[in-house]
Parts: structure tokens; C-alpha cells; sequence
């Protein structure tokens, strides 16, 4: 509301900037830090990865960062690929991948995300246009607190690896790669729902 006050200065309005970039940023870390505390057992159901990507590359597109770069969905044909998981917790992979992904694109960047089948399988994937991974990293890229940037707090990929493993007895595994566009690329793969293994019962 104040950014948009019209008795605001040039100088004014870039401070306010400033104040809504870091009330973003903490509250994406104390969100992460929530996320990586708690523990809740995936509520699987069959989910539409194709819409989901969307409406998190709408979301991410009208974020703060998201005004800075581009957020494109990649159609590769893949209207609706069904899988077995977390709606919730899967949207919040992806959330983070994306996040993480406008965080290492230099302004203007450009964020792609989509979803392609491979054999049985279904899988989500990010790919940023940033300086990309080195091997030692990526040894280390899912652990709590490790992070190759000077301001992150390397909670959000943390996040990510742990309902990944929590979908595990689902079939779910993720990886990191170097991407075709010089970035990083993150995927996350699913059995389709037709092929999804079960939970073991407790």
C-alpha cells in the first residue's frame, strides 16, 4: 500500500522495494524452516502434473522475483500425465525448484519448467540459465544449510529432498544435472499412477 502511495518519491518508491524484496525473502526462510521441522507422511491421490507445473509457473510468475525474470511452462506435448503423490507437498517441490531457479538466473533470466514421460515414468523438471552446478556441489546441493550463494540459506533445497524421500516408497527420486541451456537442471521423477508402487503398510 505504501509502494503505491502517489506522494511518493522516485527514491522513496525504490526503498519500498527493497523493504517488500526482504519481507519476501523472510518469509521464504522462515516458511523453509517450518517445512524442514515438520514431518507429515505424504496424503497420496492421483494428480495431474501438467496443471499443477502451470499454476505454479502462474504463481511464480507474478511473484517479486518472477517480475525480474521470465517463468515459461515447456509444452512438450504432455497434456495430462497422471502420478501418485502429495498434491500439496509436490507443489511445494516445485515451488522451491522454481524459487531456487529465479535465485541463480541473473535478472532477466529466463526459468523454464516442465513435465515429459520417460518409459513408465512421469517427471517435473527446472532448468535455470544461471552458472550451473559443479561436481562437488552436487554432492552436497540437498543438504541442510549448504548453499553456493552469498545471501542463501540452503533450507528450500533441504525441503525439497526431504518429501522427495518421503515419497520414495512411492517410486519418487530426484537428481541434478547440468541443463541444456548452460543452468542447472532439477527433475523429479514419478512412476505414472497406473505403474505407482504402494506404501508399505506400517
Amino acid at each position: 500500500m505504501l509502494r503505491e502511495g502517489t506522494a511518493l518519491s522516485t527514491e522513496e518508491k525504490k526503498l519500498c522495494d527493497i523493504v517488500s524484496r526482504e519481507v519476501t525473502r523472510l518469509n521464504d526462510l522462515v516458511s523453509d524452516m517450518v517445512d524442514l521441522s515438520k514431518v507429515r507422511p505424504p496424503a497420496v491421490e492421483p494428480v495431474d502434473l501438467a496443471a499443477l507445473a502451470r499454476e505454479v509457473v502462474q504463481l511464480a510468475t507474478r511473484s517479486p522475483a518472477g517480475r525480474e525474470h521470465r517463468v515459461e511452462f515447456v509444452d512438450e506435448g504432455a497434456s495430462k500425465l497422471i502420478a501418485e503423490c502429495d498434491p500439496a507437498q509436490m507443489r511445494q517441490v516445485l515451488w522451491n525448484l522454481v524459487r531456487n531457479a529465479l535465485q541463480a538466473s541473473a535478472s532477466g533470466g529466463v526459468v523454464h519448467v516442465g513435465v515429459k514421460r520417460a518409459s513408465d515414468r512421469v517427471a517435473l523438471w527446472v532448468e535455470d540459465e544461471g552458472a550451473g552446478i559443479d561436481d562437488e556441489a552436487k554432492l552436497r546441493i540437498f543438504d541442510a544449510f549448504y548453499t553456493t550463494r552469498a545471501h542463501g540459506a540452503g533450507i528450500g533445497l533441504a525441503v525439497v529432498k526431504r518429501i522427495v524421500d518421503d515419497h520414495a516408497p512411492y517410486g519418487a527420486t530426484i537428481a541434478v544435472e547440468n541443463g541444456t541451456r548452460s543452468g542447472a537442471r532439477f527433475c523429479v521423477s514419478l512412476p505414472e499412477a497406473s505403474q505407482s508402487v504402494k506404501a508399505p503398510q506400517a
